[in-house]
């Protein structure tokens, strides 16, 4: 009996075995918060028409968090790990930046019975091959460019654990398209996870066939429509199979819009510690979406890490991944005391489980206070911004810390009224501190009268900054690692370069000229 009580303990959240939902999670890159018609841009209807029906038929997410930039979001969705405990940097194609010793939300998923798929950008870093999806719980297929940007039809594309020579197909329509030819072919009686990271609608800024600027003077207006035609049809398949009513669909941008992107009403944009940089355009939708809470809007913080345990809990698996050993207690007093004691210990999954909190059954607080990055701190209504990123971050040299309008004019923010704008002077540092219920836009520093707030904040920032954590996975889960060999195996094509089959040998490695 006590056995039972303690099995019901660990899954009190998850549905039966025969509700597990299939789940589809989209995400769109460089999607700015005022780039679709969800938060009132009415002109953005038309280009957004899929999107928009699936959010108005679900629940709206208006404070879903992730980082400011790419890469570290993306690894947080993989692992339900903070960018704290990766890293906020962007990954490269053969670096280790997720601990191999970490579970994927894939391999949760896995052991509750799913067929899993990854069809889009990949940008987590892939030193060896147990870091590729296939290795990873993506066990029904995964087509995926390992870079972070460039031509959408002449990045290299990798299938499995091979390279895809030869295919150009413009990247929306060859992911939108597997995506849909994985629910044609899923047996519906088997729960399905379709991991659908768009390239759309990140720079460089090239046109899907369908469409000409002469066609769409918008350039991201035509490549987000594209991604759209692509969902609507992902939608229509999941009807027609019959598994539209047991499927939920999380949609989320990995950062906030840039370039021709805007964000309105939020302040700043990707690259920004402001919430126009990793407040983006959320919703949940599908049939799994409880009727009473459809057309709704959920306004409580949530963070991209969230999703982890919650997938994991409504599989009906445990959504924690612990390590062996625990981490040793914080210690103020001895800032370089490493807590993770070399490769013993590891940091466990931060996301919350959040489901019942979107759909009303809980009110409770999810995150008291919430990390965001290593200069911002949320807590309640308070959110704490000590700077902006740190530049050698990243690959743009520049921010706008202003507030861009729908028409695409700014409105700037003078460093000199704004301390928290410092970018590259990082020698002292006068935090912002704003009431973002009371102003979302971030244009009122209640720094200088709620001292008092700031010293709080700052200091549970610097302590949390304690349990900083990035990739150490050991030699063995790597396995050997020979560039010049591996390099000859994919034919010169950036890719892994650890456990290479056929490359374990010193001898193996052979420098090749591309």
């Amino acid at each position: 009996m006590a056995y039972l009580l303690l099995l019901a303990s660990l899954f009190a959240h998850a549905s039966a075995d025969a509700a597990r939902p299939h789940i589809v999670f989209i995400l769109q890159d460089d999607f700015g918060h005022y780039d679709s018609a969800l938060y009132g841009n009415t002109v953005e209807e038309e280009a957004t028409y899929n999107i928009t029906k699936l959010a108005r038929r679900g629940v709206l997410l208006d404070r879903h968090y992730v980082h400011w930039h790419c890469s570290p979001t993306r690894r947080s969705f993989l692992t339900g790990r903070l960018p704290l405990h990766h890293g906020e940097f962007l990954s490269k194609v053969d670096s280790d930046d997720i601990d191999l010793r970490y579970t994927w939300i894939s391999e949760k998923l896995q052991t509750a019975g799913y067929i899993s798929h990854w069809y889009g950008k990949g940008h987590t870093g892939y030193r060896s091959m147990n870091h590729m999806p296939v290795k990873r719980g993506f066990n029904g297929g995964s087509v995926l460019f390992l870079a972070g940007a460039g031509s959408y039809t002449k990045l290299p594309r990798w299938n499995g654990s091979q390279p895809m020579f030869g295919n150009q197909v413009y990247s929306t329509d060859l992911f939108g398209s597997l995506a849909v030819q994985a629910v044609e072919s899923h047996d519906p009686a088997v729960p399905l996870f379709i991991y659908l990271p768009f390239q759309a609608v990140h720079a460089p800024y090239d046109l899907p066939p369908t469409c000409s600027s002469s066609q769409c003077p918008s350039s991201i207006r035509c490549m987000i429509q594209d991604a759209d035609r692509w969902i609507g049809k992902l939608v229509a398949a999941l009807k027609t199979k019959g598994m539209y009513e047991n499927t939920l669909i999380v949609y989320s941008s990995d950062n906030g819009g840039v370039k021709d992107g805007i964000n309105y009403p939020l302040r700043g944009e990707k690259h920004t510690n402001y919430d126009g940089g990793m407040r983006v355009a959320a919703f949940v939708s599908g049939g799994f979406v409880p009727e009473s809470v459809r057309g709704t809007r959920y306004g409580g913080i949530l963070h991209i890490v969230d999703w982890y345990p919650t997938f994991a809990s409504l599989a009906g698996v445990d959504g924690s991944d612990d390590p062996p050993v625990p981490p040793l207690p914080v210690v103020v007093s001895q800032p370089d005391r490493d807590i993770y004691q070399g490769g013993k210990s590891f940091p466990p999954v931060d996301g919350r489980y959040v489901w019942d909190n979107i759909i009303g059954k809980s009110q409770e607080v999810v995150h008291n206070s919430l990390w965001l990055s290593d200069e911002v701190l949320v807590h309640g209504q308070y959110k704490l911004v000590v700077a902006q990123p740190n530049p050698e971050l990243m690959e743009g040299t520049t921010e706008n810390l202003g507030w861009k309008y729908p028409n695409g004019s700014w409105e700037r923010a003078e460093e000199e009224h704004w301390p928290c704008n410092a970018f590259y002077k990082r020698t002292s540092f006068r935090p912002c501190l704003f009431n973002l219920v009371e102003d979302p836009r971030e244009k009122r520093d209640l720094a200088p009268t709620l001292q008092h707030v700031v010293l709080l904040m700052w200091t549970e920032l610097n302590r949390t900054r304690l349990t900083a954590f990035t990739s150490r996975s050991p030699d063995s889960l790597l396995g050997p690692c020979h560039p010049g060999c591996a390099s000859k195996q994919w034919q010169g094509l950036p890719g892994p370069v650890c456990g290479v089959p056929g490359c374990d040998k010193p001898d193996d490695e052979i420098l090749v000229t591309v």
